[in-house]
């Protein structure tokens, strides 16, 4: 399969400086990537080579073509405590919200990768937002193991540890099985 559109939303968390091997795993699926990325991911994103995925949100003129084609598939990685909640409230104030609530509008097909410590994973909102999501359609894969069953949250200090311990491909195989 080939001309898929896959749009990475990423937030910033430790998790974001795989995104380049996020781009270039699903390159060699056959997908055409577009990295869409929080203010806060920014940091996380130097130095890697995404010249020609990454897609930034600054204003577009009314005359100006969109950005992307239409997406396919989203991957969310990672979505941080903020995001993953203001998109379960349709909160659509910034260009990755935006694409995130009309993705889930849309029923894209999207996996979400949440990343954040256990005093934000105890907040109420969290669950109840998980919740909302998955009733959505949305996958929700651990960042630690892929698994879809339940979502740890990251203990301080680990964050790097579980950034370089995570595969693209715990995210890949759940959108490949996806009939598009």
């Amino acid at each position: 399969m080939t001309d898929r559109t896959l749009y990475i939303v990423t937030c910033g968390a430790p998790l974001a400086s795989r995104v380049g091997d996020g781009v270039r795993a699903a390159r060699e699926r056959g997908w055409t990537p577009y990295v869409i990325p929080t203010d806060a991911a920014l940091p996380w994103l130097e130095g890697q080579d995404l010249a020609d995925a990454l897609v930034l949100t600054g204003n577009r003129k009314p005359d100006e073509p969109k950005r992307t084609p239409k997406a396919d598939a989203v991957a969310v990685v990672p979505t941080i405590f903020n995001t993953l909640n203001a998109w379960a409230n349709g909160n659509a104030h910034t260009y990755p919200l935006t694409t995130l609530c009309a993705a889930l509008g849309s029923r894209t097909p999207t996996v979400a990768v949440p990343f954040a410590k256990s005093d934000l994973t105890g907040h109420p909102a969290w669950l109840a937002s998980l919740a909302v999501l998955r009733y959505a359609g949305v996958k929700i894969s651990d960042p630690g193991d892929g698994t879809t069953d339940a979502v740890a949250p990251i203990e301080s200090g680990t964050g790097q540890e579980v950034a370089r311990r995570f595969r693209w491909e715990w995210v890949l195989d759940q959108l490949d099985g996806i009939s598009i």
